[in-house]
């Protein structure tokens, strides 16, 4: 008796090839489903490790006024000299490096053996690009970066600043300010605002929204600079920057007329950046901040009355 053979063939786990197909779509559609997830907590815990970081810097600022006779360490000391990130090193635990530094002298960073250590504290860990920078062209390109600045104060009108036609003008409001004979750094007891509400460091990862030409900051480092250079050859502010632009704001420094002193803080994150006070506390703050309130919290003298609830 002949009996017709079913075309269905089934694999030796029972399953028909179109069951197995329809499963392994299902399981394709659960991950589809789960990565954002996935990746919005990798985010999450990247985001709290940067804002680890910068507490650690905050304690490290701390420490070093707590053996200073409670002054702030200095900010930029300029022409490739020893500046902000390079006085926290003995307070973070990097001693040995910081002993091999000579100090005071022009341009000697540019000959110091750790210029390409990367010191895990001073780099967001969301950051996508190169942490060491050795083989630009540019000399002042290389070296071990940091995606953190010190704030700057703001810019306001009739504030005295210092004059800086190539990178922005400077004012004489901010925590970690361009050491020059206007300015000297700043004892706690000179935080008038409270040390609660005046922005001490915060996240810096600005690149160029489009290529330039000569010099390309549209790619990564972007605008971000070694750790151990205090400032430039002339007035370019390399561990602090002035609050003149909104949180992640995307900028070109030759076709907007910015300068490097008054590129924006921002972050690798949604949304906004980190920030920590000059009381060693941290918190994120969102990038559509009211203007008027963080250039408030930018300066360390202003006498303003400030509400954080919202931000």
């Amino acid at each position: 008796m002949l009996t017709k053979k079913s075309h269905s063939r089934r694999w030796a786990g029972g399953f028909t090839l179109v069951e197995l197909l329809v499963v392994i779509a299902i399981i394709g559609i659960l991950i589809a489903l789960l990565l954002p997830a996935v990746q919005a907590a990798r985010e999450a815990a990247r985001r709290m490790n940067c804002s680890n970081n910068l507490k650690q810097l905050g304690l490290a600022i701390h420490n070093y006024a707590a053996a200073s006779n409670n002054r702030f360490p200095p900010g930029s000391t300029g022409r490739y000299s020893h500046g902000l990130f390079s006085t926290l090193l003995p307070y973070i635990e990097q001693d040995l490096v910081a002993e091999t530094f000579t100090w005071g002298s022009e341009f000697q960073t540019k000959a110091e053996k750790y210029r390409y250590i990367d010191i895990p504290p001073f780099t967001c860990p969301s950051y996508p690009g190169l942490h060491v920078i050795e083989s630009s062209p540019t000399d002042w390109l290389n070296g071990a970066i940091t995606t953190y600045q010190g704030v700057n104060g703001a810019i306001y009108a009739g504030q005295p600043t210092d004059a800086c036609s190539a990178y922005g003008a400077t004012p004489r409001n901010g925590l970690f300010p361009w050491m020059n004979a206007n300015n000297r750094p700043r004892y706690i007891r000179d935080v008038i605002d409270g040390t609660s509400h005046t922005l001490a460091m915060g996240e810096f990862v600005h690149r160029d929204k489009k290529k330039l030409g000569s010099y390309d900051f549209h790619n990564w480092p972007g605008n971000c600079r070694s750790w151990i250079f205090g400032g430039d050859g002339t007035c370019g502010n390399y561990t602090s920057k002035v609050v003149v632009h909104p949180i992640n704001s995307l900028l070109d420094r030759t076709t907007d007329g910015v300068g490097y002193n008054h590129l924006a803080f921002g972050s690798p994150h949604p949304g906004g950046a980190n920030f920590v006070y000059a009381d060693g506390s941290t918190r994120f703050l969102n990038e559509d901040i009211e203007m008027t309130l963080y250039q408030a919290l930018a300066t360390y003298n202003g006498g303003e009355t400030v509400d954080q609830s919202e931000h």
